[in-house]
């Protein structure tokens, strides 16, 4: 996506707003989603978004291929996939959290991590090589692929967690307001959460959008790079993400996740530093994999540390309401991309 929106106008700002526009749709659906998430079947809700997201990536795979893209046709096909995550991002959290043990919720989150930092770890090198070889269009082909793939999985993992609620739509629909305000009173009566999802928000305003955000700017004009090396940055990142949800799983109990998580920031802060003054390629591919590495730690154990202290029945809503500090990512796109465009991707981080 980073590279089409940036082959197609040139514009950091409009690359960074089309890295981030995703997430809008969560600002305003995220505590919506954690109700639906709470009233019908988990797993069929997850297949459900999948097969919808297929169909999405293959219908703009089409439009790509016979050379029609435009970036609002783009910035279109991001949003509404943003909207499949309001629903998608509650359930599938809280479902995992509804069937591991409290005592290992941060080492399952770990595991849950890991998933995601082996495919930003193969998946980018592999897709820079094949978009120099082959262009954009095909890729969105095999993404509907391994979309539909793993809705296909989930069809055999039984869950001991049915649907709660199972009542009529219409019933449903009606109890959506007092659930969503049950859900808020339990969440702001509770100091970590409050933390949790404020430190959360700093994350998605001055971190994720002015490093990941603006990686094919940095590739593009500070390292003068094709896709090639945009993947290969992208792979160093999943490198780093890797081997943090390695060790994070592989730890017993953490005892102060408020203290880590704070060390974890401003860690982070002296390597955005670094990456700022930095204009070797190769330096960029240690710098990257050192913060990816610090945002996954931070997401699983944040995340693992919100999660224990939800008890099963209001847990998709107040995790819904967490998930709504996500929406904010493109407010920190548009300001990263606005000093990126006119000052340069390094002065904006």
């Amino acid at each position: 996506i980073g590279w089409l929106a940036y082959n197609i106008t040139q514009s950091a700002l409009i690359t960074s707003i089309a890295m981030g526009l995703d997430a809008l749709p969560i600002l305003l659906g995220a505590p919506l989603g954690g109700v639906i998430s709470e009233k019908f079947d988990k797993k069929k809700l997850i297949i459900g978004v999948y097969i919808y997201q297929a169909i999405l990536s293959s219908s703009f795979g089409i439009i790509v291929l016979i050379g029609e893209e435009t970036i609002w046709n783009l910035f279109t096909f991001v949003f509404l996939m943003g909207i499949s995550w309001t629903i998608n991002d509650p359930c599938r959290i809280s479902l995992l959290a509804s069937i591991i043990p409290k005592d290992r919720l941060v080492n399952a989150f770990a595991l849950n991590a890991m998933a995601f930092s082996v495919m930003r770890l193969c998946v980018p090198a592999v897709g820079g090589i094949l978009i120099a070889l082959a262009g954009v269009g095909p890729l969105f082909f095999i993404q509907t692929t391994l979309t539909l793939f793993a809705s296909a999985v989930l069809c055999f993992i039984r869950t001991e967690n049915p649907a709660a609620n199972r009542g009529s739509l219409s019933n449903s629909i009606r109890t959506i307001y007092p659930d969503l305000k049950l859900g808020l009173m339990f969440a702001t009566r509770q100091p970590v959460i409050v933390g949790l999802t404020f430190t959360t928000f700093l994350m998605m305003i001055l971190v994720m959008p002015f490093v990941q955000g603006l990686m094919p700017v940095y590739a593009a004009q500070v390292f003068n790079s094709g896709p090639e090396r945009l993947g290969l940055l992208l792979s160093a990142a999943g490198i780093g993400s890797f081997v943090a949800t390695i060790f994070i799983a592989s730890l017993k109990k953490i005892d102060r996740p408020g203290k880590i998580i704070f060390l974890i920031l401003g860690l982070l802060s002296i390597l955005m530093i670094g990456m700022s003054q930095n204009s070797n390629y190769y330096v960029a591919l240690g710098l990257v994999m050192l913060l990816s590495g610090c945002i996954m730690s931070y997401f699983s154990i944040s995340s693992a540390t919100l999660q224990r202290f939800l008890p099963n029945d209001v847990r998709s809503r107040v995790t819904g309401l967490y998930m709504i500090v996500w929406g904010f990512i493109p407010i920190g796109s548009l300001a990263a991309g606005f000093i990126a465009n006119t000052l340069g991707p390094q002065i904006a981080t």
